[in-house]
């Protein structure tokens, strides 16, 4: 793979200064692309190196292993065998945090090697200036990143509709979070954060933090190639959305597949805002206004609904829910696409 790539966050985390203590997230992006979409975040001139934006994301910071010890009643120090902590200096406050419990199997894999392992993948060279993004969640626990791998035309003969594909780039130090290559998309016209398309395990590459990780990660490009797949896949589940007419029955269908019908007024009250939030997205320029009434439209309305509109304590709570991959609102978007190729 050769070209020119961009490393996307698949969400921006921060609120206007270098880092959101609350969520404890920090976020740097290449301002020449654009700020995201909640105005978050450290904005950078241009592309960057590893180091460079991994400095301003504070994701710099070296994970070691400590040794973990429990106090007698004498008041004795006495090592737990087999057990480790991952801990870190924390490069915003300077102060040295434990981050998780792990075994002994367990190994570090640096934020910092894990990126340039990844540009390795998809063809840039070590140094390169070519990261847009980076970020950290959960005090130092989480890292992630994603690269650009190009962009998919749906329907060229007709809407011409531009959907991203990105490699997303995930890893952690609680001894939780295996480090994860997966394949996702953000719909250009509205820059939504989509469910990763199909959804298919053998699209996502994922390497236990083990003595042997290292040698795992040289699999990745293999895996990778599965890239291309998925994105003929995704192309033709985009086509066969297009082709699906949504009238208003079918368009509840689908929403209550992903809201259900609720047994009180209080409850029915939130999920008729919420249904009417949805529909007004959906007959929206950006969607039937630009693509027509068809499942493709409905799956972009409901993802931007809860990427965008849901009901959230502030905006780092809603980004965070949506990035994770394994949350409750990445599986309504996974349901959502389902229910809309159920009407096929």
């Amino acid at each position: 793979m050769s070209g020119h790539f961009r490393v996307h966050a698949k969400m921006r985390v921060m609120d206007g200064l270098e880092r959101n203590e609350k969520s404890g997230a920090s976020f740097a992006y290449n301002e020449q692309t654009g700020a995201p979409w909640h105005r978050l975040g450290v904005p950078m001139a241009g592309h960057q190196t590893a180091t460079s934006m991994l400095e301003a994301a504070y994701a710099n910071y070296q994970v070691s292993l400590e040794p973990m010890y429990v106090k007698s009643p004498d008041g004795r120090l006495v090592t737990v065998a087999g057990q480790y902590a991952t801990a870190r200096t924390n490069p915003h406050t300077g102060e040295f945090e434990a981050l998780g419990t792990v075994k002994s199997r367990y190994t570090v894999l640096q934020n910092q090697e894990v990126i340039e392992r990844a540009l390795a993948v998809v063809g840039a060279s070590r140094g390169d200036a070519v990261l847009d993004t980076a970020g950290v969640l959960f005090d130092g626990r989480q890292f992630f990143a994603s690269i650009d791998l190009g962009t998919l035309v749906i329907d060229p003969g007709g809407v011409s509709d531009l959907v991203s594909r990105y490699l997303l780039v995930k890893t952690g130090h609680d001894g939780n979070t295996p480090l994860t290559y997966a394949n996702t998309d953000v719909r250009a016209v509205c820059n939504n954060t989509v469910a990763a398309g199909l959804a298919k395990a053998s699209r996502v590459f994922k390497a236990k933090h083990t003595p042997n990780a290292h040698g795992r990660l040289e699999e990745a490009r293999e895996v990778l190639n599965l890239s291309t797949a998925w994105a003929n896949e995704f192309q033709a589940m985009a086509m066969e959305m297009l082709g699906i007419n949504m009238t208003a029955g079918k368009l509840d269908r689908v929403i209550d597949s992903v809201i259900p019908p609720v047994d009180t007024a209080r409850r029915q009250a939130n999920r008729n805002e919420a249904v009417e939030t949805i529909k007004h997205i959906y007959a929206g320029p950006k969607n039937v206004g630009y693509v027509g009434n068809n499942g493709w439209a409905a799956w972009n309305a409901i993802v931007e609904y809860f990427d965008h509109y849901r009901p959230a304590n502030d905006d780092s709570e809603r980004a965070l829910t949506s990035m994770d991959d394994s949350s409750w609102v990445t599986r309504r978007k996974v349901a959502a696409q389902s229910a809309v190729l159920s009407l096929a």
